[in-house]
């Protein structure tokens, strides 16, 4: 970064091409591109102690649009709940049942996913309208890929 700020071309150089990524960004919220997103509710499932969902696509988990609500209900209580764009991870207290919903912002109607889940003898199900996934494979990895179909054409 110093010789950015010491070089008088390489200053003008990184302003012009910030520049063009702003204005870059301007134009696509001017067009509407992000009208081309669809937000989507999945049902999510498990008796894991601890599990996970990744999404592998250019969709992202986002909070409830208005008029809709996350619920999230652990039978024996959470240790921990974390939710990322891409990732959602949660570890409950013991190997209980544990329900939520969940929103998705996607442009497609297949999302690619992969379900992690605690044991062996546990399941992660998640759920759309369409279509639903559950890991309960009986391998040593606990981890699954999945693609859920979140709405027919």
């Amino acid at each position: 970064m110093a010789i950015i700020s010491r070089n008088p071309v390489c200053r003008w150089l990184v302003t012009v091409l910030l520049s063009l990524a702003s204005f870059q960004l301007l134009a696509a919220d001017a067009k509407g591109e992000d009208s081309e997103y669809k937000i989507y509710e999945l049902e999510f499932e498990t008796d894991s102690n601890w599990t996970s969902v990744e999404i592998r696509d250019d969709a992202v988990f986002v909070n409830a649009p208005v008029g809709a609500s996350m619920n999230l209900t652990s039978k024996d209580g959470l240790r921990s709940f974390t939710l990322s764009p891409q990732k959602l991870h949660l570890r409950s207290r013991s190997r209980g049942l544990v329900n939520m919903n969940l929103f998705v912002r996607s442009k497609n109607n297949v999302l690619g996913l992969t379900l992690c889940k605690g044991s062996r003898s546990s399941y992660a199900k998640i759920s759309s309208d369409q279509s639903t996934q559950k890991n309960d494979m009986k391998e040593q990895d606990h981890c699954e890929t999945a693609a859920l179909v979140l709405n027919l054409f």
